[in-house]
């Protein structure tokens, strides 16, 4: 059985909830949550109960495949999945404001801001609450927004500072969900060349398949 080095770090989940007035809300349904850490799971299965010690390097080339076309298929998984972004009434007229009217934008990110502007008036009110709305975006556009909210500035410690840091934090949540499954992404692409690397007594030579980068704003 394969023995994955001791990891320094551990990741923590992050919360996959917001909360409003004590009702929670989820960033991402429990059957998308469910299939993305069981596809992680299954990676981690695959590696720790097959190894190439004793296989000719067809066989290990058949492991290395098979491993790989499961990372990919991880990766395909969580490009399409959908996230939920959440403001109250406050602050998605303060977000409103900031898209229109308080972020510099270039060439690569005006396109998506008037993308993200013509859409607000497209975001989801919750019908229990009537002061939550909602927004559903992928984990590329999420950076992308994060990124521009990130540009904006604000003097002082007034209503308005307090506006900017409640939907920053809000932003950030979601963020956290994208990355926690990003770098198990990175993480896996790393493991599954070390388990190769593990191959005894002759290693083919794998390149590192492409990894996918979620913070690339190009």
């Amino acid at each position: 059985m394969y023995q994955k080095p001791e990891i320094e770090t551990q990741v923590v989940k992050p919360r996959m909830t917001t909360k409003f007035e004590d009702k929670e809300y989820r960033f991402i349904s429990e059957e998308n949550e469910k299939n993305l850490d069981n596809a992680v799971k299954e990676i981690e299965h695959f590696m720790a109960f097959n190894h190439g010690m004793g296989k000719t390097e067809a066989e290990k080339d058949e492991l290395y495949t098979n491993a790989k076309n499961l990372w990919e298929v991880y990766v395909s998984h969580f490009r399409k999945t959908v996230l939920k972004f959440y403001l109250n009434e406050q602050q998605f007229e303060y977000f409103t404001e900031m898209l229109r009217d308080k972020i510099e934008y270039d060439v690569n990110t005006i396109f998506f801001a008037i993308e993200l502007t013509d859409t607000l008036g497209k975001w989801i009110t919750d019908k229990t609450t009537k002061n939550v709305k909602s927004y559903e975006i992928d984990p590329v556009s999420a950076n992308y927004l994060h990124h521009l909210i990130s540009t904006v500035k604000v003097k002082g410690l007034t209503e308005e500072a307090y506006l900017f840091s409640q939907v920053l934090r809000k932003i950030h949540e979601v963020i956290k969900v994208v990355n926690f499954y990003d770098n198990h992404a990175k993480s896996l692409s790393k493991d599954i060349q070390e388990w190769v690397a593990s191959f005894e007594p002759q290693q083919p030579n794998y390149g590192q398949f492409s990894q996918p980068n979620f913070n690339q704003f190009a």
